[in-house]
């Protein structure tokens, strides 16, 4: 009900801020980028209180992970002024096949690639691989940051939680690991973190696999 309450004024401020742009006003796209930027807010509030009850929809299809991948990328590319992203296929399975809600998933690493983005140094590479394991794919993030301190990593998934010292303007309200291991967990799937060799940070995104034809 809150959820829908904020997004009917988002809505018209968004359509004003189109009208105004077609006037030439110069100021319209600022007010439609932080209107975009307060309703992707709202809806990840919604997200978590889905998730939290227990109400998030799955609709699971068999999907490549090659598709998985390119779609969370496409979403990614504009925001991250050409940040490397390199990606690694497992070489011994050519055909990787998951069973998981796209949607859903596609968000989950979305996410945890704009984590990423967000903590590790400009300039360095993101490193995102894929690879069947038993029953279920593997995704793996990882990145060349500051990594997460010992007594923070049990409460890094945990909705609103943001780091020791992060700047108030990050422009995050640390929902985003809490959405995507909430994802992962709604598809019998799993998220984890784990430090990574020589500094940085992995994250572990775990969703099930078919087997190829």
């Amino acid at each position: 009900s809150v959820s829908h309450d904020l997004r009917t004024p988002l809505t018209t401020i968004t359509a004003l801020a189109h009208d105004m742009a077609a006037l030439g006003d110069e100021r319209a796209d600022i007010i439609a980028q932080e209107a975009a930027r307060l309703n992707r807010f709202v809806r990840d509030l919604l997200d978590v209180s889905r998730l939290t009850s227990g109400g998030m929809p799955v609709r699971p299809e068999v999907v490549p992970a090659d598709e998985l991948l390119s779609a969370a990328l496409q979403q990614v590319e504009g925001a991250f002024n050409g940040r490397e992203i390199r990606v690694s296929l497992d070489p011994s399975d050519p055909l990787l096949l998951g069973i998981f809600d796209p949607v859903q998933t596609v968000r989950a690493l979305v996410n945890l690639l704009e984590n990423a983005h967000k903590y590790a140094p400009a300039g360095t590479p993101i490193d995102l691989s894929v690879r069947k394991e038993g029953t279920h794919l593997t995704i793996t993030v990882a990145d060349l940051g500051p990594g997460v301190p010992p007594h923070e990593v049990t409460r890094i998934f945990e909705p609103l939680y943001r780091p020791e010292g992060a700047r108030p303007d990050a422009g995050s309200a640390g929902l985003g690991l809490a959405i995507a291991r909430g994802f992962a967990e709604a598809q019998e799937g799993s998220l984890g973190y784990a430090a990574r060799d020589g500094g940085g940070s992995v994250f572990t995104l775990r969703i099930p696999a078919v087997d190829a034809p």
